[in-house]
């Protein structure tokens, strides 16, 4: 139907979207390789999420829980990046942990900036964060547990946003669209 508006399945919400799917699945991989290397539980760590959003609830429009999504990965993102430092401070992380976890940082990047362009006027929302425990007053078995949060905030809060993304309507690209309208074009014999 050439007027109906179809739902993230194309345009850059449906490569975001399937750029969320990607990085949900990697980082779901990733906890997986971490439970089973320090024999830890794969479900929900105690103490809740290390990142907190407003609840995204109807009155707010795709775009606008698109927002908070954003800032909740971004801040998984930073959370991240301490992980790892304390990780590869504190502990080994054979090659194929390591790969994934490369892997989920650059998937998270892409997303990041895939969705950077869906914001509204570029409009920034802000997430909440758990405070960054210290290593030594907590101990290992602390940093290993925050560890854990940090991945899974990271699956939860992009498999929020590939749901979010799916609900945004799909806009067709100026330069796709132009080309077929050519295609249709009657052409005129001189």
């Amino acid at each position: 139907m050439a007027g109906s508006r179809q739902q993230g399945s194309g345009g850059q919400a449906g490569r975001a979207a399937a750029i969320a799917r990607l990085l949900q699945e990697e980082s779901s991989q990733l906890l997986h390789l971490y439970t089973e290397r320090e024999s830890l539980p794969v479900s929900a760590a105690p103490g809740g999420q290390l990142v907190v959003l407003p609840p995204l609830g109807a009155a707010l429009s795709p775009v606008e829980r698109l927002c908070f999504l954003h800032a909740a990965l971004s801040e998984c993102r930073r959370l991240l990046d301490e992980a790892v430092k304390r990780e590869d401070a504190e502990f080994s992380p054979e090659e194929q942990y390591r790969t994934q976890r490369r892997t989920v940082l650059d998937r998270l990047d892409h997303l990041l900036h895939s969705t950077e362009p869906l914001l509204q006027d570029g409009k920034r929302c802000a997430a909440s964060v758990a405070e960054i425990p210290d290593a030594v007053d907590g101990g290992v078995f602390a940093l290993k547990k925050w560890i854990l949060q940090v991945l899974q905030d990271i699956v939860h809060w992009s498999s929020q946003t590939s749901e979010v993304l799916q609900t945004l309507p799909v806009e067709k690209s100026s330069r796709r669209m132009r080309r077929a309208a050519r295609r249709h074009q009657p052409r005129l014999r001189k």
